[in-house]
């Protein structure tokens, strides 16, 4: 499976834009808690196609930016944007700054990594006396959505079998998130001043298959990427099945779908 998963296909960068607006909001409320004093140096890890980066450009015009991202596709569209900002493809477990950060801005991308407990720690060891780390991860192994892939992965093969390997099924039930308290005490002995909470928002979307249309590019993708084409043809009939039941559009057509995020901002 690691070979399939390393020779998969690149994110589809024009399919992540679609909900620009929405995936933009966490970042906005991020922000709005980062008290960072003209910084130097800030890396957006985990960039993308530029979501995050744009606005940091707006915030801190005089700052050296620079947009970390595995994904060449992402990097691609990032580098079309109006920006000031260097763009670097890498893997962020391998990561290292060139120079002690003032600012590491992380959305929605720390809960694709495992070892929160080693990985944390050691972006904060990344940092220069003052600086911040600010990061907004999905929480979404306890939603209703979430929880539909896994049943669909459990029972949608021939005969009600399952799909995938077993450690597919695994990992996709596993919780690389840690508690709102563990990230509490992981992280407060490493620094001066912690901010960590919690939001749901109600994401109001449109479309004939919405909520599919915004998970199968980010918390689905390892799914698609294991499966064969069968196999894949199997798990999207059975899992948009399970999805229109318990996701049917409202009397004005748009569908509600529920998102919980945790937010951290850490300073040393």
């Amino acid at each position: 499976m690691i070979n399939r998963l390393t020779s998969a296909p690149d994110w589809d960068a024009k399919a992540y834009q679609q909900f620009s607006r929405l995936r933009q909001r966490p970042v906005n409320e991020l922000l709005d808690r980062v008290d960072v004093q003209n910084p130097k140096r800030i890396y957006d890890l985990g960039c993308g196609t530029g979501i995050a980066t744009q606005l940091l450009a707006k915030r801190w015009p005089r700052a050296q930016l620079q947009g970390i991202d595995s994904s060449a596709r992402m990097l691609d569209e990032a580098r079309g944007l109006p920006i000031k900002a260097l763009w670097k493809q890498c893997d962020l477990l391998a990561w290292q700054p060139e120079q002690p950060a003032d600012l590491l801005f992380a959305a929605a991308v720390l809960h694709f990594l495992d070892g929160h407990e080693r990985l944390l720690p050691r972006l904060l060891g990344h940092l220069s006396p003052g600086g911040c780390l600010a990061a907004h991860m999905p929480d979404w192994r306890d939603a209703l959505w979430y929880r539909l892939m896994l049943e669909t992965l459990e029972d949608a093969g021939p005969g009600g079998t399952p799909l995938a390997t077993p450690e597919l099924r695994q990992r996709m039930a596993s919780r690389p998130l840690l508690t709102l308290e563990d990230y509490y005490r992981l992280l407060a002995p490493l620094t001066t001043s912690l901010d960590i909470w919690e939001t749901e928002q109600l994401q109001v979307v449109n479309g004939k298959s919405p909520v599919y249309d915004w998970v199968k590019v980010s918390a689905l993708r390892p799914v698609m990427q294991a499966l064969d084409s069968a196999q894949q043809a199997r798990f999207i009939y059975h899992y948009l099945m399970r999805v229109h039941e318990h996701y049917p559009p409202e009397g004005d057509g748009c569908t509600l779908f529920a998102f919980k995020r945790i937010f951290i901002v850490a300073t040393v």
